[in-house]
């Protein structure tokens, strides 16, 4: 009686930790939403928005990391750190990666021809800073964050997290589709929204195949890696 009465309380704790995190990114949509233009200067400082966004990140993941091994409960072991090795890791990603990424150019292509755009010059923002950026001392900020930050940070949030929460309370599906859609939503990008949900439901289900929050990490890496090798030679 007394463990399910505790595993009630962690179950709460954990509904609220996630209902704050996305409030916190519905008021930052919204504020974002705001700003005239979408088109981040070039003449920003990259270090500095990299920054930002890291400790951004930090203030999120912190929270939750803290509210987990107060309650004595080990992220290595809830998102499967520890379950697969570098080489499994490795093969698991670059193989599920390649499977999927038919799926969501050919999502990109339908709302490319949908919304008459093209995708290559109407990326996401910081995709378009990267390519105005002229010194490659610039660049590096931006594929820090591409490469590092973001799918470390945004796998542990929106996979092992989140989707996690939503997974306990409302079952494998539609916590996978919510999951998505507020992935592919608070990148404040329309001709992006379904390529993103695409990919968010891939890392999703390649998240359940392995048990481990690496391979979306990884895949999630890669997939953004070769976004922006793809900006760098289409200039």
């Amino acid at each position: 009686m007394e463990e399910k009465s505790s595993l009630a309380i962690s179950n709460r704790v954990d509904g609220y930790l996630a209902l704050g995190c996305l409030t916190i990114f519905a008021v930052q949509g919204l504020q974002n939403s705001q700003v005239k233009g979408s088109v981040i200067p070039a003449t920003i400082d990259t270090s500095l928005l990299v920054a930002v966004q890291l400790g951004f990140w930090l203030m999120v993941i912190g929270t939750i990391l803290a509210s987990l091994l107060v309650r004595r409960m080990h992220p290595a072991e809830l998102f499967g750190l520890d379950r697969l090795d570098f080489k499994k890791t490795v093969i698991w990603g670059a193989g599920l990666l390649i499977a999927a990424l038919p799926l969501i150019f050919a999502s990109s292509a339908v709302v490319s021809s949908l919304l008459h755009v093209n995708s290559q010059k109407d990326s996401q923002p910081i995709m378009q800073l990267f390519e105005r950026v002229p010194e490659p001392t610039r660049k590096i900020p931006i594929i820090l964050l591409a490469v590092v930050i973001a799918p470390l940070a945004e796998e542990f949030f929106f996979r092992g997290f989140l989707y996690g929460v939503l997974k306990r309370y409302a079952g494998p599906l539609p916590a996978l589709v919510f999951t998505g859609v507020v992935f592919a939503v608070i990148h404040l990008h329309v001709p992006s929204l379904l390529p993103l949900f695409v990919l968010a439901c891939v890392l999703t289900l390649a998240y359940e195949l392995s048990g481990s929050l690496l391979v979306p990490m990884g895949m999630h890496a890669l997939f953004n890696a070769i976004t922006l090798v793809g900006v760098f030679f289409a200039r």
